[in-house]
């Protein structure tokens, strides 16, 4: 954690968490332990796993272990400064009965000749463990082809030995939960790994609204492999058992949220800010002129449908979902020649807007440069594009597992994925189970736009602005000690943060009261609402409008 707000400030939120965690519930002599992770530099993203962790503490007579730390290749890689002493007082006032280095362990174990996988790991997994966490540091869309560097070879040994760290870690500690704020590589990945294979729940807290969280628990898996596959198929059922029969019931206030997301395209779509953010067309003919402008602009031609591929940051997290193509870069290669042989529509393929932190090799150039000269292709930043013109002009949506998949089809416009995103099995797009039935529904959409027609269903439109509801409302879970993500991690969060912890008590905290609902229920996510209980739902979303 780098130096957040002012020295002052921080002491305060220390003196402050300390007190408010002075006399916790469980016993000192309890042998169960609840893990967090804390290897994020944003302070935002430690107390968020802190404050989960600790009710979770609470719920099952618990202590807290802490697990910390960073390596040279995560610094350069993502990090201005990771303070372990910082993160360890943070922690230590949060109550931890135990701080790790993590990394540490893992430098104790290489230096004593221990470089091989933990026994209990799948080698697939272990090798895609590898792979994943190597082209993340290297910001390359692949590995490259040929023999081995010492560094790659040494990154291997590293990941090898975090997987028999944590595989000792719970194995010799009962351990009630994993608490964690990312689920890939090897320093949080591996940790995943462990936990579910030691039939242990986890618990992902997001990084955006107020408070967000994933949760998968050991008897509620399916055998999928990966805990991001496992939350696809949880989050669909889920959906459909608790959100979808409510439509009706939360219909007015979905509407409500699609409004501000027209006006407000914050987090997960973060990559456009300020005015250029805002959708403010109301009528088809003004979308219908813009559209016109739109392709005059990029030398598309206006009276043919416009497929918009939204690329990756092309080194993130390959392997942890399903995807059905080897990576990230193949897709986007494959779908540039197939669409260079489909010239019966316009494509346009955008760059990540944050490709520099995740690409080095300048793939997206290279792709656009081996399709230059064809007219109905265009490769553009897509920070050139305001929201006005993006959705203005795009008639099909096409990605892996963007979150446009989710917004794109909230406001009329269809999506083909060639992959899963947690909401994949909530109905709102087009999912494509092979490599053949991703061209098939490229093919479709082709067709049926060039006729005029969408692709997009009614009750698609529908489960998509559900699910903006979901994501933005529902399951959003705001409280005293959990200040909006944007609020930023300056002086004010700290202030904010300390305050709540000086006058506000636990008992009836809306985030303690969800957070047991999660874990007695076992749902695969945090809600604001009980969505099982129609009457308090009612109750809870017709109130908030009356408010309103």
């Amino acid at each position: 954690m780098h130096l957040v707000g002012d020295d002052e400030q921080f002491d305060r939120l220390i003196i402050a968490a300390e007190a408010y965690w002075a006399h916790r519930p469980a016993s000192a002599a309890t042998s169960r332990y609840v893990v967090a992770e804390a290897m994020h530099e944003d302070v935002r993203v430690i107390v968020r796993n802190l404050l989960m962790a600790n009710v979770i503490c609470e719920l099952t007579s618990s202590r807290l272990i802490v697990l910390t730390g960073t390596d040279a290749e995560w610094t350069e890689a993502l990090w201005e400064e990771f303070d372990v002493e910082r993160v360890r007082r943070l922690a230590e006032a949060f109550g931890a009965a135990e701080v790790i280095d993590a990394h540490d362990l893992v430098d104790r174990h290489l230096a004593d000749g221990g470089d091989g996988p933990a026994p209990g790991i799948d080698p697939e997994a272990m090798t895609a463990m590898e792979n994943a966490t190597l082209v993340r540091l290297a910001r390359v869309p692949r590995i490259p082809e040929g023999p081995q560097d010492e560094r790659q070879l040494a990154r291997r040994r590293r990941t090898r030995a975090f997987a028999a760290v944590y595989e000792r870690l719970f194995a010799e500690r009962d351990v009630e939960a994993l608490v964690t704020s990312h689920v890939d590589y090897d320093q949080w990945g591996l940790a995943v790994d462990a936990a579910m294979r030691g039939n242990i729940p986890v618990v992902h807290v997001q990084s955006t609204g107020s408070m967000k969280a994933y949760a998968l628990f050991p008897e509620r898996r399916r055998g999928l492999g990966t805990f991001r596959a496992e939350l696809t198929c949880l989050i669909g059922e889920f959906f459909d058992e608790h959100v979808w029969p409510h439509r009706d019931l939360i219909r007015p206030n979905a509407e409500l949220v699609a409004w501000r997301a027209k006006v407000n395209l914050g987090r997960p779509s973060w990559w456009r800010a300020g005015h250029v953010s805002n959708f403010e067309l109301h009528t088809e003919t003004e979308r219908r002129q813009l559209r016109r402008h739109a392709c005059d602009r990029l030398g598309l031609d206006p009276d043919r449908p416009v497929l918009t591929v939204f690329n990756h940051a092309v080194s993130d997290a390959l392997g942890t979902n399903r995807e059905i193509f080897h990576d990230l870069a193949q897709w986007f290669e494959e779908t540039a020649d197939f669409a260079a042989a489909h010239d019966s529509v316009n494509w346009l393929f955008l760059d990540h807007p944050s490709q520099v932190r995740y690409d080095t090799t300048e793939h997206f150039a290279s792709v656009a440069a081996g399709h230059a000269g064809r007219g109905h292709l265009v490769f553009a930043p897509s920070l050139v594009l305001s929201k006005n013109l993006l959705w203005s002009m795009t008639d099909v949506g096409v990605t892996v597992r963007g979150s446009v998949s989710n917004e794109l089809p909230a406001f009329g416009i269809p999506v083909v994925q060639a992959g899963w995103s947690e909401w994949s099995g909530c109905g709102l797009s087009h999912v494509a189970r092979t490599r053949d039935d991703y061209w098939r529904l490229l093919g479709e959409a082709m067709a049926a736009h060039a006729k005029g027609e969408s692709v997009l269903g009614a009750e698609q439109r529908e489960r998509a602005r559900l699910w903006l509801w979901l994501y933005r409302g529902g399951a959003d879970v705001p409280g005293p000690l959990t200040p909006h993500w944007e609020i930023g991690q300056g002086d004010e969060y700290l202030q904010t943060l300390a305050v709540g912890m000086r006058h506000v008590e636990r008992d009836g905290d809306p985030f303690v009261c969800a957070v047991r609902r999660m874990w007695e229920r076992r749902d695969p996510l945090l809600c604001r609402f009980d969505l099982r209980d129609p009457g308090a739902l009612s109750s809870a979303l017709t109130g908030s409008r009356s408010a309103a």
